[in-house]
């Protein structure tokens, strides 16, 4: 019970340090571990640093003066905190800011905590612009799956468009209402936004994810989460302007849709023909094992920091139904202390008839490539 009630601590900074951060970026230039009056503080880092100093009333220990003294101990990673914390063993090298900001960690335990309202509304409404499209332009040989897909793929390998591009798109996607545009360009506003460029533009990209690439500490640097940043210029021939994703759009789909084409794609290198986000994204990759499509395997991938967290906000889609299923963590993240504190975290949490099988990205290959050898061979 501790565990929990330490999660649910933590998320309760994390949350208030989140919104404190998006209160202070409005009123000043200023980062979220160094607020400049009370009053920036959020209500739910009021609730977490109450909830703070009754634990460290439980074990007897001096709790911190103020808020200040709170944010030195936010720094500090978990396992450096006066008060043992009930977290999972990876876990305790994470804090919840990091070099200043909001860390990954806390951005995860705020989401778990108490939902991700922007990441809501931003999947929300793409969902909702990218199902009109998909399910408007049906047409023999394509179903309103493979509208989705080919939309969904489009977010991941294209975070760029040429005006050129999306004049393409529309072509592809024509439909439209009696009076207006293609229901495509109320998706392409959606999810990217418009920047002037006339006679063509050479940005530095990301030669791996294609995101073209911010600066920081004097280096071009990437932020989606496992990739090795490698900057090359891409090159748009444009008429007049080109599209790059919406922020919130790369935090919330991109980022996570990269892990997922990658696993996609190396499943098709082994021979299979996998399902790229089945019944409208119920699960992320699925594939039959066997030519004649009896044995049916599904994987989710998550790439989380947080192993504790991650199992608090994990469940499995009671369709498609699936002869196995497997939780997919990158290679980035799976080190052995992790699957195991996944696993651990996630015992009882799902029900007992849908058992998930915790394996790295490099294992569930692993899996496939010797099934498949064994079906070659009973065949």
């Amino acid at each position: 019970m501790r565990q929990a009630d330490d999660y649910v601590l933590l998320g309760l900074l994390a949350a208030g340090l989140v919104e404190t951060g998006r209160r202070l970026q409005r009123l000043a230039d200023v980062v979220p571990s160094e607020p400049r009056a009370r009053g920036a503080f959020s209500p739910q880092w009021r609730e977490g640093v109450t909830q703070l100093w009754w634990r460290f009333q439980d074990v007897g220990r001096p709790a911190p003066r103020n808020d200040y003294a709170v944010l030195d101990l936010c720094r500090l990673p978990f396992g450096e905190w006066p008060v043992e914390l009930g977290v999972a063993a990876s876990d305790r090298e994470s804090a919840l800011i990091d070099g200043g900001a909001v860390s990954e960690f806390a951005l995860e335990a705020a989401r778990v905590r108490h939902g991700d309202v922007e990441g809501q509304l931003v999947e929300q409404r793409l969902f909702q612009e990218l199902m009109l499209v998909a399910r408007s332009n049906t047409r023999p040989g394509r179903t309103a799956q493979d509208g989705y897909v080919r939309l969904r793929r489009l977010l991941i390998e294209h975070p760029v468009l040429s005006d050129l591009e999306v004049a393409a798109l529309e072509q592809e996607f024509p439909e439209r209402p009696a009076d207006g545009e293609p229901y495509v360009m109320a998706f392409v506003r959606a999810a990217y936004e418009r920047r002037p460029a006339e006679d063509g533009i050479d940005l530095v990209a990301c030669g791996e994810c294609r995101i073209p690439l911010p600066y920081a500490y004097g280096q071009p640097v990437c932020g989606t989460p496992g990739c090795a940043t490698q900057p090359e210029t891409l090159h748009l021939e444009t008429l007049g302007f080109y599209w790059v994703l919406h922020r919130a759009v790369r935090r919330f789909i991109h980022g996570a849709g990269v892990f997922e084409l990658r696993v996609f794609k190396e499943l098709k290198r082994l021979g299979l023909d996998p399902d790229l986000w089945a019944a409208m994204d119920a699960l992320d990759v699925s594939f039959a094992v066997d030519r004649e499509g009896r044995r049916y395997w599904g994987t989710n991938e998550k790439d989380w920091e947080s192993p504790g967290l991650l199992a608090r906000s994990f469940s499995w889609p009671r369709a498609p139904a699936c002869d196995r299923r497997f939780l997919v963590i990158p290679t980035h993240r799976a080190r052995p202390t992790y699957l195991r504190d996944l696993e651990a975290e996630l015992v009882g949490r799902l029900p007992a008839d849908l058992k998930v099988e915790v394996v790295s990205e490099k294992r569930l290959l692993t899996l496939v490539a010797k099934e498949h050898r064994a079906q070659g061979r009973r065949r």
